[in-house]
């Protein structure tokens, strides 16, 4: 009886070899039609159609990412012990252009104004002392909720300024600008590769080129694709590179851009759409079976946007976290990279137009460094990863035809070259558990006619299409019942040793526990004084500004305030005629205005504070005779010598559409008697920043000796997100400044925590942590809480300062409430 059924247990398992044998052969059908990847170091790295082979060994690529440019370096240690911790092999980053490039070069070849100090201290740290591969993504176009997508706002300069897009585009001067990045990127970055390090060393394993291409309609992309991979290769790129969502490089036949393969993006349109990442993996899969399947940004969360809601708020959480990484894998993922696994924060501005400062993502990781439900399923993840990555790399099936199913179980079934069985089921319901027994059959793929959307940046449903597969699945073997107990939204993984039948098989990824917080007794600081003074504007530096001048001309592009002031003579007729002041800009910004020290009626736009117009002519460019922000000056002007002074307020760079391709600034402006057209320019001074930010104000050591003391409200609970809940009152001046002063308790040995501070008040500008700037603050709101890293924080004795410079709105620039405190439930008893 024993010999018999040994003999059944190896006939079985003949069967599913030659079975897999018999897809293998397919496969290579497939991919014999197309060019043959070409490996410098194939000893090091190398792939084929099913994963990473580094140093001879088969990898499942289990990405974090985690920007440099959003985190203090001071913290970088911290996030990335948590991401080791949670079982990652990998990390990932963009590398912003504008970021390294921030003053415009003299030329194509001038490489002065680059510095990557702080990207290669990023990159030391991760190999070296956490042992982390390294993934790459330089753009030149990064999206990523960015200021610019990555773009210097300078390089607008050498655009046609009219027409169409011009930016990620096949444009010469676009190209050779693009290929000026990636020279000096390849010449910063060669020795980072794994190729250039000594064997058993880390370094960087992949190099992305562009970014979600198809969601932009250029022509010709295939031109500036390959002046991109040329500049790569001619500078001593040689680990594998990469697209994501690029038609153009996906199973291309092409003798250069076969030599690069796509990924995709996974955001999901609902809680229960997880399943649509295992039809788009397995379509991946077949579409470009010469490659692994890549998912270069599968959802960690989702961002926020001024007047919208918080991260916080977005659906996503540890459930759907776990499903979509699964179901990932289920389609047959051998690399996935979670966007973000830490988001961060936008310090100095940074973020794209319409961002706010917090970049929190709802991330396994929060902006503040806490971890919470998110966090502890990625660890759950990268057990299972670490435990049966090296089976499921090689693994055949995908979703299969579960017989007897609820309507909301999902899932399929994939099998190791060993024989191992990876059972996955997924409960589609977010609100029921499921209990049950279901025959899986595996010959037959899960067919569906519901559509598949991926969520664009703007949080739009867009279809994706998909290729029509064939009624059966490379795994095929006998059909097999399996009971199953899911909760709501669950996912497990039932794993079936070679031979064994399921009930011997091994539930894997239940619910994981959250740890235990320790608890904090800490009461919230409630600031009751605040220092007041309005910016000295005429004791700012000025200077004169030609016409038609940008504050790129001025080498200014980041996002201070700036101030503008003209004196021009007026007679009593001038003054009966022009009542209209109007401003041509080079991009939809907002400025504010006092004549002779009184502040004009607004005409346009009406709600200047609040930023509700910031997607106001994305897809057009502003005409000469467009004034974008107009003021009535009736009763203001006056016989004689005027002054007018104006605060200039960067909205920020746009990520995308036409305002992505403008300068900043005041192009022209002056005097008029009509809405549509300047009757009288005016020669304006331009001074790049605030009086206050020249005369040290943001410093924690000036001397606000004569500043106004007003009382703060330390009754009121202050509300911690929401819009439109800032004080109301009305706008007296342009630009006010605002310094409290706190002490932080001694820091717990044993116990980390991260704080912030909480904030009710109007006016749109900076706040400076111990002369450290930590973001902007917009009146509009969702965002109350600012993160203050405790890098930039004084415990102890030392007393801490904390600077807002801010425009005032309609509603002036008002502090009524400020409060110091841990972040709720989130400190962590330290390792």
């Amino acid at each position: 009886m024993v010999k018999k059924l040994k003999w059944n247990v190896i006939g079985l398992m003949l069967l599913m070899f030659l079975n897999m044998a018999s897809a293998v052969r397919a496969q290579q059908l497939k991919t014999s039609s197309l060019p043959v990847k070409q490996f410098a170091h194939p000893e090091r790295i190398r792939y084929d159609g099913a994963c990473m082979n580094i140093e001879g060994k088969d990898v499942f690529i289990y990405s974090a990412a985690f920007h440099y440019f959003r985190c203090p370096q001071e913290l970088w240690r911290d996030r990335f012990r948590k991401i080791k911790e949670a079982g990652f092999n990998t990390v990932e980053t963009y590398i912003a252009w504008n970021w390294h490039e921030r003053t415009m070069p003299s030329g194509l070849d001038d490489y002065s104004k680059l510095d990557f100090k702080d990207l290669k201290a990023w990159l030391k740290m991760a190999q070296e002392e956490f042992g982390f591969y390294t993934i790459v993504r330089p753009g030149p176009f990064l999206c990523a909720e960015w200021s610019g997508g990555g773009y210097p706002r300078w390089l607008a300069k050498f655009g046609p300024g009219k027409g169409g897009l011009w930016l990620r585009g096949a444009d010469p001067e676009h190209i050779k600008w693009s290929v000026h990045w990636y020279n000096a990127v390849s010449k910063a970055l060669a020795p980072e590769q794994i190729t250039r390090k000594k064997k058993g060393q880390k370094g960087i394993i992949m190099f992305q080129i562009e970014n979600e291409y198809d969601a932009h309609g250029t022509k010709d992309k295939e031109v500036f694709l390959k002046a991109l991979y040329h500049s790569y290769k001619n500078n001593g790129i040689d680990v594998p590179l990469f697209t994501c969502l690029t038609g153009q490089t996906r199973a291309s036949k092409d003798s250069e851009l076969s030599q690069v393969f796509d990924c995709d993006n996974y955001y999901v349109a609902n809680l229960s759409d997880a399943p649509s990442c295992a039809r788009r993996m397995f379509d991946l899969r077949r579409r470009q079976s010469n490659a692994p399947g890549f998912v270069t940004e599968l959802q960690g969360g989702w961002f926020s946007l001024v007047t919208g809601t918080l991260s916080e708020e977005h659906y996503s959480d540890a459930r759907h976290f776990k499903a979509i990484g699964l179901m990932s894998m289920l389609g047959g993922g051998t690399g996935i990279n979670y966007y973000m696994f830490f988001g961060g924060t936008h310090f100095e501005g940074w973020g794209a137009r319409g961002m706010t400062t917090s970049y929190d993502y709802n991330a396994a990781i929060r902006e503040s460094g806490a971890t919470g439900p998110k966090y502890f399923a990625a660890k759950a993840l990268g057990e299972f990863i670490h435990t049966y990555g090296s089976k499921l790399v090689r693994s055949v099936g995908g979703p299969c035809e579960l017989q007897d199913a609820p309507k909301a179980l999902f899932g399929g079934l994939r099998i190791a070259p060993d024989g191992t069985k990876f059972v996955f089921l997924h409960n589609t319901d977010p609100n029921k558990p499921l209990k049950g027994r279901v025959t899986v059959v595996p010959g037959k793929v899960a067919q569906s006619t519901e559509p598949i959307y991926n969520v664009n940046q703007n949080g739009e449903k867009v279809l994706i299409k998909t290729a029509a597969v064939a009624n059966e699945n490379t795994s095929a073997t006998e059909t097999f019942a399996v009971d199953f107990n899911l909760p709501d939204l669950g996912t497990q993984v039932l794993v079936i040793p070679p031979g064994a039948t399921p009930e011997q098989g091994k539930w894997c990824l239940m619910e994981p526990e959250n740890p235990v917080r320790p608890a904090v007794n800490i009461a919230p600081i409630r600031i009751a004084t605040a220092l007041r003074y309005d910016d000295p504007v005429n004791e700012a530096k000025w200077k004169s500004l030609p016409k038609e001048t940008s504050l790129s001309d001025v080498g200014i592009n980041d996002f201070r305030y700036n101030l503008y002031r003209s004196k021009v003579t007026l007679s009593a007729a001038d003054i009966q005629q022009e009542n209209r002041l109007l401003f041509n800009m080079f991009t939809r910004d907002i400025v504010s205005v006092q004549i002779n020290g009184k502040i004009p009626k607004r005409l346009f736009p009406d709600k200047a504070d609040a930023q509700t117009w910031i997607t106001r002519g994305a897809h057009s460019r502003i005409r000469p005779n467009e004034f974008d922000n107009r003021f009535d000056v009736t009763g203001l002007l006056k016989e004689g010598e005027n002054e007018i002074v104006v605060a200039y307020e960067n909205l920020g760079h746009a990520h995308g559409y036409v305002p992505m391709e403008e300068l900043a600034g005041i192009k022209q402006a002056g005097l008029s008697t009509t809405d549509t057209l300047l009757t009288r320019p005016l020669q304006w001074e331009l001074a790049v920043d605030v009086a206050g930010v020249t005369k040290g104000f943001t410093s924690p050591s000036f001397k606000a000796d004569k500043w106004e003391h007003i009382a703060l409200n330390t009754q009121d609970e202050i509300p911690r997100k929401g819009n439109g809940v800032q004080p109301k009152g009305e706008q007296t001046g342009l630009f006010t400044w605002y310094r409290v002063e706190f002490s932080m308790p001694e820091k717990d040995a044993k116990v980390w925590m991260p704080w912030m501070a909480k904030i009710n008040a109007s006016g749109n500008g900076y706040m400076w942590l111990n002369g450290h700037n930590i973001g902007r603050h917009w009146e509009a709101g969702p965002q109350r809480e600012f993160f203050l890293p405790e890098c930039w924080l004084n415990f102890g004795t030392k007393k801490n300062v904390l600077v807002f410079g801010l425009r005032q709105t309609v509603n002036g620039a008002a502090i009524n409430a400020v409060e110091v405190m841990p972040y709720p439930e989130s400190a962590e008893v330290k390792q």
